[in-house]
């Protein structure tokens, strides 16, 4: 049987079967099954009324809980005659934490309940050496290791458990990261070999078959991605829940990469710290109990100790000129130190650096640092690595190699500091490992009221608190690691994609009941090129792009003896390491494209994927890999200014070479296809993440055809507001409306096609869009009117004013028809000049407006 016949057919029997999550599971639990920890729990249950296989995977997302999973499955096994269990996984460290977890009602992270009842018998959990020692009323585990088991069952001693031992106890095997256990089957064995070797796995399948009623339970979140393991799992993967699906769901911080140009620790020591300490202090201001801990990761122990050392001196000689120096080198376009000062200068003022100081001596000082490396130490620093959270647990700074990769459970972790500077070297495995840890650190902290507490609540829209949702990985920034460790990630599904930021916009119960009943026509036209440069090609702007060579640009000044070397001397001056995207921001591109007049609309004429700046930067330009010199520098904003000038000068020259001759097509009627299921792509990952998401909203307005709106200005929501006042006499001309607030839909871009005028070929998206039906239309059918409706500044008229001529001189009291089922359809076209709103307009502009308005809409005796 297919894993995916499999799980088709537990899916399909799900739909059937009322399964509930039975009282001597929940009930027995301390802490409450989130839903996917539900539907795992109720496919094993469906699984085993018709058992097709004793062997059984759970393939869940790191930090999804499977070890709660695993406590529910045992009290399921108990229920059903089960008493004897094994349990095993690759890490002594993990054996030690997951006693913890089932053995220690003391301990913070035990999951049963303080007292197990199962059909009125008290039931305890048990930790023993041997089967001998099982008791029947108790849920008896043998804790080990892989690699205990395998010299367990291959060396046998007196006196401890044997293979022979196992054949008198059905058992239950729960492997935990079972990834590791697939030696003999990822290894291509030959015939010699595999009569020879017998290692670890094939004394499993011994012990799992040494009786037949025996249970085989693994879990991990990653499967190698072998043929050879898959084909082994495929009919035994009874649930998948995907890393990716785990993110976006909500149950992860979301993952910020924090890049230093500066080699010296002294600079991610202290940004660390600063994060770290914005965090707890914002959490206290907001009531809400968190020490927010800072994991500093090393290439060996050595370097390890050596680094806590210097961490430690530069908390000794930590100064208020540090906390400035710090803060005037940070980019000023990142988000995170940007709210951390701000916070910082709201609550201390002017002895914000002093004060600061001050704490970071105080909160990370040596009492209350770890180093995870003491082999001496492992059994008592393993316990508060477990407990980070705990009120008794003082550690806020963990120094540490690769023991926390994998069996860490932690909440409060916030701060990831890669303390490596030969990152060029770091090797696929190291990033994966690297990547593993980023993932379990992505464990979200709990905070706030009720279920929601487990799960994000500030993706769509922007709120301090935001940053207690966030973990900060910081490293050296070094091109080829940053882009290998992004790469990790999303192949780990840990770091957000953009497609999470889609907004799905749903029609409003008004829209609902016009667009069931009426047709939407509405009008526009198209720009198209010309002749031979209709095979304009943005592939071959890129190609230029990519073979850019920029000087050097610099603030200081230098006296060099010039060399007339050859071409292959002045070429070495230049290398190919430096990816636009990882050293040069959004927001200087944007700024620089003001500065150049650089416009987007004429952009996205000729690349339909490019709908805004942000896109424009993120498809086109932050991937760029560029010549650089050796000696330049990416630290001071001005001069990554004057880079992204460059860049763009040479971008708008490649586009006007290939961009010569077009046509604006004449207005034509269409159809408004697929309104009801219309989806606006916003980014919450970039930088421009406030200004978009503070502006979305939850419509008020039934007439709004969506039920949420996004508003870039106060001026939208004046125009809002004044539709709203005025429904009366829209309801006296029209016997139904409705009014699009256009989210960037390309269909309703319209195109100056004025070829008299320097704005010809120009294009823009009005901002909201009238569809009615008067009350004298005839044809029943559709909505025969449309009205185009603009807000805008006064400050930009002057700028944009050939819009307002265009839609009021060419289209306003325009009728457009069309033949469709032999039946000829007109749609009437009115424009309205700019709206202008009262609030902010200084020269009357507005009466314009209101004037055509209140004329069209005059209310009829």
């Amino acid at each position: 049987m297919s894993r995916v016949k499999l799980n088709e057919e537990l899916e399909n029997a799900l739909k059937y079967a009322d399964i509930e999550i039975p009282s001597y599971i929940k009930d027995n639990l301390n802490k409450e099954l989130r839903e996917y920890q539900i539907q795992a729990l109720k496919r094993f249950l469906l699984q085993r009324k018709k058992p097709s296989t004793n062997y059984l995977m759970f393939n869940m997302a790191t930090g999804s809980g499977k070890t709660l999973v695993m406590a529910a499955l045992m009290l399921d096994c108990y229920k059903n005659g089960y008493r004897n269990f094994i349990f095993f996984v690759n890490s002594t460290s993990i054996v030690e934490k997951t006693k913890a977890n089932f053995c220690d009602s003391s301990s913070s992270k035990y999951l049963f309940a303080s007292e197990i009842n199962i059909d009125g018998i008290r039931v305890a959990v048990r930790s023993i050496d041997n089967f001998n020692e099982s008791d029947e009323n108790s849920i008896n585990i043998y804790f080990s290791t892989i690699q205990g088991l395998f010299s367990l069952f291959k060396d046998e001693k007196e006196n401890s458990l044997t293979l022979e031992d196992l054949q008198n106890y059905k058992i239950v095997f729960l492997a935990d990261e079972a990834h590791h256990l697939n030696s003999e089957t990822k290894r291509k064995l030959n015939k010699s070999e595999e009569e020879d070797k017998e290692n670890w796995e094939s004394i499993m399948k011994k012990a799992f078959k040494s009786h037949d009623d025996n249970l085989m339970l693994e879990f991990t979140a990653t499967l190698p991605n072998e043929r050879s393991v898959l084909e082994k799992y495929e009919d035994k993967i009874i649930y998948k829940y995907a890393l990716e699906e785990f993110c976006k769901n909500g149950y992860s911080k979301r993952i910020f990469l924090v890049k230093y140009d500066d080699t010296e620790l002294k600079a991610r020591f202290i940004g660390a710290c600063l994060l770290s300490s914005y965090r707890e202090l914002l959490a206290r201001e907001n009531n809400i109990e968190l020490k927010p801990v800072v994991l500093f990761k090393s290439e060996n122990i050595k370097l390890s100790h050596e680094n806590q050392k210097l961490f430690n001196e530069t908390l000794q000689e930590l100064n208020s000129d540090d906390i400035i120096e710090f803060y005037n080198n940070v980019d000023k376009g990142d988000e995170l130190f940007k709210y951390s000062i701000d916070f910082f200068k709201s609550n201390f003022k002017e002895s914000y650096a002093s004060i600061l100081a001050k704490h970071i001596k105080i909160a990370f000082k040596d009492i209350y640092q770890l180093n995870a490396n003491d082999e001496k130490e492992i059994k008592d620093y393993q316990i508060k690595l477990n407990t980070l959270e705990d009120k008794e647990n003082t550690i806020r700074v963990i120094f540490a190699v690769d023991k926390l990769n994998e069996g860490w459970d932690v909440l409060n972790l916030f701060d990831i500091v890669r303390l490596g500077s030969a990152i060029a070297k770091s090797t696929a495995r190291t990033t994966t490992k690297e990547a593993q840890l980023i993932g379990r650190g992505a464990r979200y902290f709990p905070f706030g009221q009720g279920k929601e507490k487990y799960k994000r609540k500030y993706d769509g829209k922007f709120n301090e608190l935001s940053m207690l949702e966030r973990l900060s990985y910081h490293a050296l920034n070094d091109v080829e690691y940053i882009r290998n460790i992004r790469n990790e990630l999303r192949v780990q599904g840990s770091l957000l994609d953009d497609n999470i930021g889609i907004l799905e916009l749903k029609p409003s119960k008004k829209a609902k009941e016009i667009i069931k009943n009426n047709e939407i026509y509405y009008v526009s036209n198209e720009k198209r090129m010309l002749g031979k440069n209709s095979l304009f090609s943005n592939e071959n702007i890129q190609r230029k792009l990519e073979k850019l060579e920029i000087p050097y640009i610099g603030h200081s000044i230098s006296n060099i003896e010039e060399k007339f070397d050859d071409e292959n001397s002045k070429n070495s001056n230049f290398i190919y390491c430096y990816e636009i995207g990882e050293n040069i921001g959004y927001n200087i591109f944007a700024k620089a494209m003001n500065i150049l007049k650089i416009d987007i609309n004429k952009i996205k004429i000729y690349n339909k994927n490019i709908l805004s700046k942000r896109e424009f930067y993120d498809k086109v330009i932050s991937f760029l890999n560029l010549k650089f010199n050796r000696k330049q520098t990416f630290k001071d904003p001005a001069i990554k200014l004057e880079i992204a000038k460059y860049i763009l000068t040479h971008y708008k020259d490649a586009l006007d070479k290939e961009i010569k001759d077009f046509e604006v097509s004449e207005f034509k009627i269409k159809k408004l296809e697929n309104t009801g299921s219309r989806k606006v792509v916003k980014n919450i990952v970039n930088k421009d993440y406030k200004s978009v998401f503070d502006m979305v909203e939850d419509s008020p307005y039934e007439w709004l055809y969506y039920d949420k709106y996004s508003t870039d200005s106060e001026l939208e929501r004046e125009f809002l507001a004044f539709i709203d006042a005025n429904k009366e006499r829209i309801d006296n001309k029209f016997s139904q409306w409705i009014v699009i607030r256009n989210e960037g839909f390309e269909e309703f871009k319209i195109y100056d096609n004025r070829k008299t005028k320097s704005s010809y070929g120009d294009g823009f998206e009005p901002d909201f869009i009238l569809f009615g039906k008067p009350k004298d239309s005839e044809d029943l059918t559709y909505l025969s009117a449309e009205m185009i409706l603009e807000s805008k500044g006064s400050h930009i008229y002057d700028i944009d004013r050939w819009k307002e001529d265009l839609i009021v001189d060419e289209i306003n009291k325009k009728i457009f028809t069309i033949n469709k089922d032999n039946t000829k359809k007109e749609l009437n076209i009115y424009a309205l000049p700019f709206f202008f709103g009262d609030k902010y307009d200084k020269n009357d502009n507005n009466k314009k407006f209101k004037d055509q308005f209140y004329n069209f809409f005059k209310i009829k005796d």
